[in-house]
């Protein structure tokens, strides 16, 4: 997945427009769910880059369980490469995310956490998306050595010479997190200073609160008809009374 990420980073020097990156991670009720990235181009970067689909080598997504999709035109305007990838529980979701960029990268050091009680289901999915480092969060270290600590050659200063604009205008990132019962979007910058924190939290109602809320809406309804009633009957003596009398 790393090589997918950090291709972003060439497909910017080779394109030098408008580049979009998503990651997005689903928990579902059991625990299990998805982490789904999305590396989109607008089609002045596409023609920039040419045959994308030569540009990536997924071979190795596959085959370690990557569901890989594209170069897709879709409706928005961008050619879309997606990757998928399921987890079974939440110590894998925190393994696949690591996978995104290395377990030192922007998605390093998550947590995904599901609580179970007869009363309820808490779900709690928390860490950062770490930027900070600008282009460099799409390297890593053997790469950043082999060029002498500038893995892009000086080419991000020439690029940014070139467009007139910082290249944290170039890259949109979108991180999306969704657990049962809450959802939540960030929007990270590669010009930031701080890490992005990122924090998501839900809890469900357990069966054992489903059955007592019947039960007692039960209890209320039936006692508040008992009281209906009565009042009904009270209603109708009172008004046989009154006729007797007249």
């Amino acid at each position: 997945m790393f090589r997918l990420v950090a291709a972003l980073g060439l497909l910017i020097l080779l394109a030098g427009c408008q580049v979009h990156l998503t990651v997005d991670t689903r928990v579902e009720a059991d625990g299990s769910g998805t982490v789904a990235v999305g590396v989109g181009l607008d089609d002045e970067a596409l023609a920039k880059v040419g045959d994308l689909g030569a540009q990536l080598r997924v071979e190795d997504l596959r085959a370690s369980g990557w569901t890989v999709t594209g170069p897709t035109r879709e409706g928005d305007g961008f050619t879309w490469v997606r990757a998928t990838k399921p987890f079974a529980d939440p110590a894998g979701a925190t393994a696949v995310l690591n996978e995104v960029n290395g377990a030192d990268g922007a998605f390093g050091g998550w947590t995904v956490a599901r609580g179970s009680s007869p009363l309820s289901t808490s779900y709690s999915v928390t860490g950062a998306v770490d930027l900070t480092r600008g282009m460099e969060t799409f390297t890593d270290q053997a790469l950043r050595d082999a060029l002498g600590g500038d893995p892009y050659g000086g080419g991000i200063a020439a690029l940014e010479a070139e467009q007139g604009r910082p290249v944290a205008d170039m890259v949109d990132v979108q991180v999306t997190v969704e657990v049962p019962g809450a959802t939540r979007t960030f929007a990270p910058s590669l010009a930031d200073a701080d890490p992005t924190p990122v924090k998501v939290t839900a809890s469900k109602v357990g069966p054992l609160v489903s059955v007592a809320v019947v039960v007692v809406v039960l209890m209320v309804g039936g006692a508040l008809l008992v009281v209906l009633r009565r009042r009904a009957s009270r209603h109708r003596g009172g008004a046989r009374s009154w006729s007797a009398r007249s």
